[in-house]
């Protein structure tokens, strides 16, 4: 890397790179070169124990329906105020850039770009849209084309029904995109649709935390977590660091506390690629992953889950793209030989490969309240057992609301018995601890106990969709028994409305399937309850 002295401001180039040498793909032997980063001391700022500092004021905030997803902050800082103020430089940055690298509004600058007369001719872009480009098309050379932001057209064919794109595939890989950094203009040639998503998120996240301590100086500490992909940047809410649980394979709930969390003592990035919500129904009826070869086209079916840690998110959301493109071995060779760089790979058959480093990061304890990670016991099979394999799911959505005021609502879910006894809470979520008995059917009669995990990195979800799953055991991971129990859904938003919805269900070796519909703070509600679900 140079040695040159950072200024704190944003940089043409996303990469953070050391100079690496081939790592055994015979057809394409890669050399990075070094690049500046975004920020100055991204790399080297280490979590501050919040044991040795003057007491902080800390808040979160939530908000859905941003960048097609949801939007997480934690802020740490000396008041309310500033907090707030953070906040609200994040999500206008958020909302900024949104307008520039979104491919999926017609009036972003990226569309105009994609929708632009391939004669030759260059176009002008912005700042932010040249270095996403320039950024994407590094990681392209620097991964032998694992990754790509040329797919646009390939993404486009596979989503209305082609089988075969193999034609639009070579024509992207083929394609001569020019980028000239001295006029910033870009030459997108016949065959290329620009679709950036795989880094843009990141670098929007890195451009989120630059944007709330520009303006906020005083703040000590961020988190911004936007579907999933998370930064955190100074002192963490413990003395032991920032705590970022880690969706465990195959898993698809919201509600799910993981048994594996990273634990992060510097300022970093996490960003998570893999199987989840925005998979598709592809050919014989079968799921496909979202996730598309760049060389072939076809969805990387094989890969469970792709988790990076590096100083920048953009670089990591890039890698954790690439990584589920290639080999197990080519994956972790290449990030043995990036700096602050650890993954951890894992296929739908089970096998994970981690890189030399990752067990330094993954934390050895972990305390989650009342949403404990339940055991997984075994009881002997009697005629009043749960039945084995059902599990019951719950699928809710949060309405996007018109206001300028607009909080999102505090939701806690949990289920009773016939006795109307407490058997389990499966999710309590909200921003601020003094709001939460808010919930005051929940509140009234069981109290809570906060879970100690700062984010949970995983998939993008679906703006405003959240799903949880019973599987049958209570608070102390023991199955009940077959019978009858009730579900019930509680949202309350500050300053709002409060909704409270129950479903009945019969627990016994039969399918169900029910609905509710949408009642103020609540959007529709699905309750399944079957087999591997």
């Amino acid at each position: 890397m140079s040695s040159t002295t950072r200024q704190f401001v944003l940089r043409p180039l996303v990469l953070q790179l050391l100079t690496v040498a081939g790592f055994g793909l015979s057809i394409c032997m890669p050399t990075l070169v070094s690049a500046q980063a975004i920020l100055k001391d991204d790399t080297t700022t280490s979590v501050q124990s919040s044991s040795n500092v003057k007491p902080k004021h800390q808040a979160r905030f939530h908000q859905d329906h941003i960048l097609g997803t949801s939007l997480d902050v934690l802020a740490i800082s000396a008041t309310a105020e500033q907090t707030q103020r953070a906040f609200a430089a994040a999500t206008a940055e958020i909302q900024r850039l949104d307008q520039i690298l979104s491919t999926y509004r017609s009036d972003s600058e990226i569309s105009a770009l994609n929708q632009a007369i391939q004669n030759g001719q260059s176009v002008a872009v912005s700042d932010d849209l040249f270095a996403v480009l320039q950024a994407c098309e590094n990681w392209r050379n620097q991964t032998c084309g694992a990754f790509s932001a040329r797919m646009g057209g390939v993404i486009q064919a596979k989503a209305q029904g082609a089988d075969n794109v193999s034609d639009l595939v070579e024509q992207a890989h083929q394609a001569e995109v020019l980028l000239n950094p001295q006029s910033q203009r870009v030459t997108r040639p016949q065959g290329v649709q620009f679709a950036t998503d795989a880094l843009a998120k990141g670098y929007i996240i890195d451009r989120a935390i630059s944007a709330a301590r520009q303006a906020v100086p005083e703040l000590s500490g961020l988190m911004v977590d936007i579907g999933g992909d998370v930064k955190v940047w100074g002192q963490a809410p413990r003395a032991s660091g920032w705590q970022i649980g880690l969706r465990d394979a195959g898993q698809r709930a919201d509600n799910l506390v993981p048994a594996q969390a990273l634990q992060l003592t510097k300022s970093a990035a996490v960003a998570f690629s893999g199987q989840g919500a925005r998979d598709q129904v592809g050919r014989n009826n079968i799921l496909d992953s979202h996730l598309i070869s760049p060389v072939s086209g076809a969805a990387l079916n094989h890969v469970e889950q792709s988790i990076v840690v590096a100083p920048h998110a953009a670089d990591a959301d890039a890698l954790a793209t690439a990584l589920a493109a290639m080999t197990p071995q080519d994956a972790m060779a290449l990030i043995e030989q990036l700096q602050h760089v650890e993954a951890q790979l894992t296929l739908t058959n089970g096998e994970t490969f981690n890189s030399s480093g990752w067990h330094e990061l993954v934390a050895t304890e972990q305390h989650y309240g009342t949403l404990q990670r339940v055991a997984n016991t075994t009881t002997a099979a009697t005629s009043s057992t749960w039945p084995a394999g059902y599990s019951a799911v719950l699928d809710y959505d949060i309405p996007k609301i018109e206001s300028s005021n607009y909080k999102a609502p505090y939701v806690v879910i949990w289920v009773t018995n016939a006795d109307r006894k407490l058997i389990r809470t499966l999710h309590v979520w909200g921003s601020k601890e003094k709001w939460i008995d808010s919930n005051y059917i929940w509140w009234k009669r069981y109290g809570r106990t906060t879970p100690n995990l700062d984010t949970i990195a995983k998939p993008s979800r679906a703006p405003g969709h959240y799903t949880a799953i019973w599987d049958g055991k209570d608070d102390a991971g023991q199955l009940v028994p077959q019978g009858k129990y009730t579900v019930h859904i509680e949202a309350a938003r500050e300053h709002g409305a409060h909704s409270y919805q129950t479903f009945d269900l019969d627990a016994g070796p039969k399918a169900s399937s029910k609905s509710l519909p949408a009642k103020d703070e609540l959007g529709d509600l699905k309750l399944r309850f079957d087999r591997a679900i």
